[in-house]
């Protein structure tokens, strides 16, 4: 014989379980987050400078001066300043596919602006370059 308490109960337990497994399983339609979306390209020739050490003067001149007039501002001119949330470039273990991810595109969190519209991509190439010199 059924008690009126297990007649309450059984029901109970199922609709508790059936929320659980509904809540574990990913949505059919769910959108994407800002941290599954693709990442934009990263310029070919601006990619392909890994090291200072392939960079020649000219390469690391001009990049100093970009980086005097577009990122001194935050960074400081060795890299180490930090205004306005800016990292301290000297510690940074980013390598040239991701300094110039960053200097094309800016921070995810919008700290850093992105300067892709305002730098060509041998201008991207030559700041990343003169950045990894900062030590």
């Amino acid at each position: 014989m059924l008690s009126v308490s297990s007649v309450i109960t059984r029901p109970a337990v199922l609709l508790v379980a059936a929320l659980l497994l509904n809540a574990c399983s990913p949505a059919a339609d769910a959108s994407e987050t800002d941290a599954t979306k693709s990442l934009p390209p990263i310029p070919p020739t601006a990619a392909a400078t890994e090291t200072p050490a392939g960079a020649d003067a000219a390469v690391l001149a001009a990049g100093q001066a970009l980086f005097a007039q577009n990122c001194a501002v935050c960074h400081g001119a060795d890299g180490k300043l930090g205004v306005n949330g800016a990292r301290d470039l000297t510690k940074s273990n980013l390598n040239a596919a991701g300094r110039t991810y960053m200097v094309v595109n800016g921070s995810v969190s919008g700290v850093m602006p992105g300067f892709k519209d305002q730098l060509t991509d041998e201008q991207i190439t030559q700041v990343v370059a003169y950045s990894l010199t900062l030590k």
